[in-house]
C-alpha cells in the first residue's frame, strides 16, 4: 500500500515529459477553390456593412466594423485561413484555384475591397477610432485583410502586385489605420503607395464610382 501514492503519480509524471502537442498549421486539406467567387462574395459582404462618416458615433462604427470582420472571417473560412493569426504570420494553405486565368479579375475585386475598407476606416473620427473597442476592431480588420491578401496570393501568385498597381493608378491613399496592408502592398510597388501620402488629391473614388 505504500507504493500506491507513487503509482498514482506516474501518469502525471508521464504527462509532464510527454512530447508537446504539435502546433496546428494554418492549412487545409488540398481542395479546389473558386477564388473569384470567394472574393466577389467578400466584396458584397463588405459593401453590406454600409457607410460611415466623421459624425458616426461609437455604436454605429462598432456595428459596421463588426460586419466587416464577419465578412473577413467568412472569406477566411472559404480559403482555409485562420483570420485570428498575427498580421506578420506566414499564410500557407493547401487550396488550389479552380482557374488560373482569373488573376487580373481577382486583383480588381480585391482592390475594390481594399478601397471600400479604406473608405470606411478613413471616415471614422479620431475620437471614435481611439475608443478601445473600436481600436481593437480596426486592428483586427487590418490584420484580417492582410491575411486574406496573403492567402489569395498563395493560391494565385502575382495577384498582390496587380492589386498594388491598381491602387497606385487610383492614387489611393491608404489610411494609417491600415498600416499592415500598406506595408504589405507598398513593398511590391517600390514605395509608390506610401509616396501618395504626401500628395494632394489621392482619392479612392475611382473604383467605387464605377459601381
Amino acid at each position: 500500500m505504500r507504493f500506491a501514492p507513487l503509482l498514482c503519480a506516474l501518469p502525471l509524471i508521464g504527462s509532464v515529459f510527454a512530447a508537446p502537442t504539435p502546433i496546428k498549421e494554418n492549412a487545409i486539406a488540398t481542395r479546389d477553390v473558386d477564388v473569384l467567387a470567394v472574393v466577389t462574395q467578400l466584396e458584397a459582404d463588405v459593401l453590406a456593412a454600409g457607410s460611415l462618416s466623421s459624425l458616426s458615433v461609437e455604436a454605429d462604427v462598432t456595428a459596421c466594423l463588426q460586419v466587416v470582420v464577419g465578412a473577413f472571417n467568412k472569406c477566411g473560412d472559404a480559403l482555409g485561413i485562420a483570420i485570428g493569426l498575427d498580421v506578420e504570420a506566414d499564410v500557407g494553405i493547401a487550396a488550389i484555384a479552380k482557374r488560373q486565368d482569373v488573376t487580373q479579375e481577382v486583383a480588381e475585386v480585391l482592390a475594390r475591397v481594399v478601397v471600400q475598407v479604406n473608405t470606411l476606416v478613413g471616415s471614422i473620427s479620431s475620437d471614435v477610432a481611439s475608443i478601445s473597442v473600436v481600436a481593437a476592431l480596426l486592428s483586427q480588420i487590418d490584420s484580417a485583410l492582410c491575411l486574406i491578401l496573403k492567402g489569395v496570393e498563395a493560391i494565385l501568385a502575382g495577384v498582390l502586385t496587380l492589386v498594388a498597381g491598381i491602387l497606385v493608378d487610383l492614387k489611393c491613399i491608404l489610411s494609417p489605420l491600415l498600416g499592415g496592408v500598406l506595408g504589405l502592398l507598398d513593398a511590391l510597388v517600390g514605395g509608390l503607395l506610401s509616396g501618395l501620402l504626401g500628395t494632394v488629391g489621392g482619392l479612392v473614388g475611382g473604383l467605387l464610382g464605377g459601381q
